[in-house]
């Protein structure tokens, strides 16, 4: 599950470079997120919320931890 937001920002054909240019989060942090050596599950809402924006998906879509997903479906 760690390539999600790559394969949904590959499928948009969207490079890094513009993906963090437009949601403006770092493109080390991009690529720590895509590689997996940053947990995207720990990420902040509004970095949650700005790349689903700008990818055009739900920001759940961007997660791998399924049990948080299901919790935060409960809420919304």
């Amino acid at each position: 599950m760690i390539a999600m937001l790559k394969e949904i920002r590959e499928s948009k054909g969207i490079s890094q470079a513009k993906l963090a240019e437009i949601t403006n989060i770092s493109i080390r942090t991009l690529q720590a997120y895509e590689q997996g050596t940053r947990d995207i599950n720990g990420a902040s809402l509004s970095t949650l919320v700005s790349l689903a924006i700008a990818l055009e998906c739900k920001f759940t879509d961007l997660l791998s931890d399924r049990e948080l997903i299901e919790n935060l479906s409960n809420l919304i």
